[in-house]
């Protein structure tokens, strides 16, 4: 791989590319601010990869982490030429799924970055909401809905997508976002299972797109830690804690009558088939429910053991050995994550502090005792980093994923939340939810997706999907 200013870049890219960068890096030297945080090592370049292999190594999972600190090899869309994005243009974006959360992130994409153009959502009402939203801010009515998201990959005008919807349906959308040619921002958590995420990675290095992981918290809660735990101030980390709600199960509902304008088909997509019930697809209902999503533990975990790897330095690394409560080995009430290098992170659950981060020398605290968001600003101020270190953050100076998206998308970078980091914490939260299903200890092979020695463990790393919802090769 070439290096320019420090930066690993892919030996695909051209000249012209390779300037742009290192003439917008000694620009933003100038002012002192990283565009973006490199690590001290640097990955061998990812080999080729097929959406066929679902096991993929961990040597090219890691390697195309490397290429998530460099930009992308797409100079015509930097220089706005060929029907591309040129700087100050807005990107035009469709909406997949419009329920709370997927309401909430359009708030962002009805920015001055963005022209939101269409909104898909098999709940006609959702659908009508999200249309009738736009066209109110937009004073027009030039937003469209739809009840497919295929036709929404269809359009040629639409540049990306944003996808809300459960989190059964993430990587399929997103790997036929990317073969669309259409750059993805999708909502947490990422991917069901450790197949999927080793899936989409592969999908976004192959189309060449910016894919963004929508947890906004690793960086706008979790952020201030990495600097100081990263330049040594509390010492050799050993160990962390994050609280959150725990995985989901199996639920059995009675069948009721499917409401008028819900396409239930459609929203099962590839997950089994269920009679309707309307708990199976309420927010609350949905994550609680192994079919669509891993609970809690994967909801939550996506921010805050996302933004434990982060503080730490360890968002490239998935667990080696995962240990639930009271198995041998592990006498506590939590759940353990035991990743390379011997770092132990706990999955606390009740009334404990948000994130918690011990080291040999000191021990440092987000959020306090029974105020879960608030930071604990003694332990904020009263821990300083030894010396500057360099972290990834979001490109452009942006101040949240909206505003990296952006910037990402018209100069071709990979994003704060690449889709490598957040596949690396969705996958590690997974393998956390299939130890406490089993309840005993597991240990992980990232080289070959695969647990060591557990067969049964090993059923949960892919699940089937449904036809016709199956992922294409």
């Amino acid at each position: 791989m070439e290096l320019v200013d420090g930066l690993t870049y892919p030996p695909t890219r051209n000249l012209a590319a390779v300037l742009l960068s290192y003439v917008h890096n000694i620009i933003l030297s100038c002012y002192n601010k990283p565009r973006f945080g490199l690590r001290s090592r640097v990955f061998p370049q990812m080999d080729s990869m097929t959406q066929q292999k679902i096991q993929m190594s961990r040597r090219r999972f890691l390697a195309a982490g490397a290429l998530a600190a460099a930009p992308l090899f797409l100079p015509s869309r930097i220089l706005g030429r060929e029907g591309t994005i040129a700087p100050n243009d807005k990107i035009v974006m469709g909406m997949i799924g419009y329920g709370i959360r997927g309401g909430e992130i359009l708030d962002g994409f009805l920015r001055e970055d963005y022209r939101t153009v269409a909104v898909c959502d098999c709940k006609k009402w959702l659908q009508d909401q999200g249309v009738s939203r736009v066209n109110r801010v937009y004073n027009n009515s030039n937003c469209v809905g739809y009840s497919r998201y295929e036709d929404i990959l269809e359009r040629k005008d639409i540049d990306a997508v944003a996808i809300s919807t459960p989190t059964h349906w993430h990587a399929k959308m997103s790997i036929e976002a990317c073969k669309a040619g259409k750059d993805v921002f999708c909502e947490k958590p990422l991917t069901l299972t450790p197949a999927e995420s080793r899936q989409i990675v592969a999908a976004a290095r192959k189309y060449n797109r910016v894919c963004t992981s929508g947890s906004q918290r690793v960086m706008g809660d979790y952020g201030y830690m990495a600097p100081v735990i990263q330049s040594g101030a509390i010492g050799e980390v050993k160990e962390a804690f994050f609280e959150c709600g725990g995985p989901s199960g199996d639920i059995y509902l009675p069948e009721q009558p499917i409401p008028e304008g819900l396409d239930w088909d459609r929203w099962l997509g590839p997950a089994p088939w269920s009679p309707y019930h309307e708990e199976r697809c309420s927010p609350g209902g949905w994550r609680g429910c192994i079919d669509y999503c891993n609970g809690g533990l994967a909801d939550w975990g996506a921010h805050k053991l996302g933004g434990i790897q982060y503080a730490i330095g360890i968002d490239h690394l998935e667990p080696i050995e995962i240990l639930p409560p009271g198995c041998e080995g592990n006498p506590s009430n939590n759940l353990t994550f035991i990743f390379p290098g011997g770092i132990k992170v706990h999955h606390v659950r009740g009334d404990y502090d948000d994130v918690t981060i011990v080291g040999t020398e000191d021990t440092f605290r987000h959020g306090q005792q029974g105020f879960r968001f608030r930071h604990n600003q003694q332990d904020r101020h009263r821990v300083k980093p030894l010396h500057h270190v360099d972290v990834r953050r979001y490109n452009g100076n942006a101040r949240d994923l909206h505003g990296d998206f952006a910037y990402s998308v018209r100069h071709r970078l990979r994003p704060f939340q690449d889709y490598f980091y957040g596949a690396v914490t969705a996958t590690s939260c997974q393998l956390g939810c299939i130890a406490y299903r089993l309840n005993r200890a597991l240990k992980w092979d990232a080289d070959k997706t695969a647990f060591i020695g557990d067969e049964q463990a090993n059923r949960w790393v892919s699940r089937p999907k449904r036809s016709p919802y199956e992922i294409d090769d």
